[in-house]
């Protein structure tokens, strides 16, 4: 049954209704069988994957705001992305450090783009059988993984894929329609797309390119953009107003990026990475490639392909290239299409953002992840007639076609299930990670009352040294901590007996002070100069710095240590028996100089950073 029938039964005056269930055609059944099977792939990939680098930084800073504009605009390492923050926020508040929900939330948006893609394909060529050879293209694509499995990367990166497909799939529906409501659904998925990327601007400009290249009516390229801009004014320029405002406000916040943002590019380094990107990444990661991964950094393995298949990469993509030009009328707007992305909405911005750092920055797939959504999309439309689409073939393609691109999709696919195990096994950082940060946990869960936990950077392996201050547990672990303890971690007191997380995530008392250190004469006291004793102590200042004193006293005192134009003041017990005291002090500066009030004997002193015990 597939129309709604009613049926009359035997008994007089009574009526059944069936009602016919949908029912998937085949090649949709097939398209979701891909995805499903991609998706196990790459949630096994993220079972090996674990918090690093930026994700530390995120959830710490999420925890140290709440959802203000400051918060949500400022510029992270050459990102504007209010979308992503506010799911950082949403995701570490509900449950810090949980990498499960970290996981089932990228799944999700990652299972929402593959979707998105079909229903473009669909809507672009209708339910034939060739659209699942664009589809496994991009399900399964290594390019996409690497991105998907660091938290970081994945919170521009996948949103960025679902705000592409919904786009383009809007815009598809509203030059079939006429409807303008698509049209504007369209906008609003690209400003999603903006709100978690800045690659995001792009969006609009691969939206016009597809619509003009393959949806207005037959004619030039240049006719149909004319035709296009003149029939669709309104939508376009609110498009470019959208554009000029998201400019607008990207340059007013690039104050809040530090020295992280873009910057003039080094002449080496600028060509030592598009080679990489270029001549090697991209090209064999749309194949099914690199096969082989190199150079294992802390967030995975890097793009490190043979030569024989970076050859061989280029051969399979010239050959199709020329393959769909000799066949399919307009090929070439498709490629044209995606070279210029790859080009403008990827090459370009990590040269301006990357480029004066290391060329290896172009082994790494996550700059060109969306770029095998844009490939893919691009592959399709260079081989099959658009739905509606007049004299879309220049000839027929052979008979033998069919069976050589499936045999083809298999073998892209094939290298891409292998890349994509690969790239798991490149993953090593994650268990220690994970150990030291379910240690320090449980460290913080038994701490005793009233403790004083001074700061240190957490270990390399969970967050290089070059991030500063954000490195330290004062910012990254406080999000396991209940709130009275977090303040004390953040602004600790003065005291005898501090406490430090080591780099086991264990809560371990401070052996001691690692730079100046000084003492009187056994058996004796500083000699004062007006009240007071100075020290030839420099310090840069920040949470790390900190003080110490050994000190006997008759009675009760209040001491005052100044360095720079800092003042730190103690009340200090009366001690019969030298007794030590630890606190932080916020001074930049050389020369530091401790009051020493009537009744009270210094012994010793340091400044530095604090030691874990054993």
């Amino acid at each position: 049954m597939t129309e709604t029938e009613i049926e009359h039964v035997r008994r007089p005056g009574t009526i059944r209704i069936r009602l016919a269930a949908p029912r998937p055609d085949r090649v949709t059944l097939a398209a979701l069988a891909l995805i499903a099977v991609s998706l196990v792939f790459k949630a096994h990939v993220l079972s090996r994957s674990y918090f690093i680098e930026d994700d530390f930084l995120f959830v710490g800073d999420a925890h140290e705001h709440g959802l203000t504009w400051d918060y949500l605009m400022r510029v992270h390492k050459g990102h504007l992305m209010p979308g992503a923050l506010l799911l950082v926020w949403v995701v570490s508040r509900a449950a810090a450090y949980n990498w499960f929900l970290v996981c089932t939330v990228m799944l999700a948006l990652q299972a929402a783009a593959s979707a998105g893609m079909l229903v473009l394909l669909r809507r672009l060529f209708g339910g034939r059988t060739g659209i699942l050879i664009p589809l496994a293209v991009y399900v399964f694509a290594p390019l996409t993984v690497p991105a998907l499995s660091w938290w970081s990367a994945a919170l521009n990166a996948v949103p960025l894929q679902v705000a592409i497909v919904f786009s383009l799939a809007a815009h598809v529906r509203f030059a079939q329609t006429g409807d303008t409501r698509h049209a504007w659904r369209g906008l609003y998925w690209a400003l999603f797309g903006m709100a978690f990327s800045t690659k995001g601007v792009f969006l609009p400009f691969v939206t016009f390119a597809v619509v003009t290249a393959y949806l207005g009516s037959e004619g030039g390229w240049v006719r149909s953009t004319v035709r296009e801009v003149r029939t669709h004014t309104r939508i376009w320029l609110t498009y470019a107003g959208v554009l000029a405002a998201y400019a607008v406000l990207y340059l007013a916040q690039q104050g809040t990026a530090g020295d992280e943002g873009a910057g003039a590019p080094k002449g080496d380094v600028t060509a030592g990475l598009l080679g990489w990107m270029l001549g090697k990444t991209f090209p064999t990661g749309v194949v099914g490639g690199p096969l082989n991964w190199g150079g294992l950094a802390g967030t995975g393995g890097l793009s490190d392909p043979s030569s024989p298949f970076v050859v061989g990469s280029w051969l399979t993509i010239a050959v199709v290239i020329a393959l769909t030009c000799v066949y399919r009328r307009h090929a070439w707007r498709a490629w044209l299409i995606a070279a210029a992305f790859v080009l403008v909405a990827d090459a370009a911005p990590t040269v301006l953002a990357r480029g004066r750092y290391t060329d290896l920055v172009g082994a790494e797939t996550r700059y060109v992840a969306d770029a095998a959504l844009i490939a893919a999309i691009c592959l399709a439309l260079a081989f099959l007639p658009v739905r509606g689409e007049e004299r879309a073939m220049r000839r027929p393609y052979p008979d033998v076609m069919p069976l050589v691109a499936a045999l083809a999709t298999f073998a892209v696919v094939g290298m891409s299930i292998a890349s994509i195990t690969s790239y798991g096994g490149t993953l090593v950082v994650g268990d220690r990670i994970r150990a030291y940060l379910d240690t320090a946990r449980a460290s913080l869960a038994a701490v005793p009352a009233g403790a004083q936990i001074y700061t240190r950077p957490v270990p390399d392996y969970a967050v290089l040294p070059w991030n500063g201050e954000r490195r330290l547990t004062s910012r990254v672990l406080t999000p396991l901590a209940d709130e009275g303890l977090r303040r004390r971690m953040r602004d600790p007191a003065p005291t005898d007996k501090p406490y430090v997380i080591d780099d086991t995530g264990r809560l371990v008392p401070v052996k001691g002070i690692y730079g100046y250190l000084d003492g009187a004469e056994e058996g004796s006291c500083y000699p004062l100069k007006d009240g007071a004793v100075s020290f030839p102590v420099e310090s840069l200042g920040g949470p790390e710095a900190v003080g110490w004193l050994r000190y006997t006293s008759e009675r009760p005192v209040t001491v005052e240590v100044s360095l720079g134009s800092a003042s730190t003041r103690m009340d200090l017990p009366a001690t019969a028996q030298e007794r030590p005291v630890y606190f932080p002090h916020p001074g930049v500066g050389q020369g530091m100089r401790v009051t020493v009030p009537d009744g009270l004997c210094l012994k010793a002193v340091a400044f530095g950073a604090v030691v874990p015990g054993p």
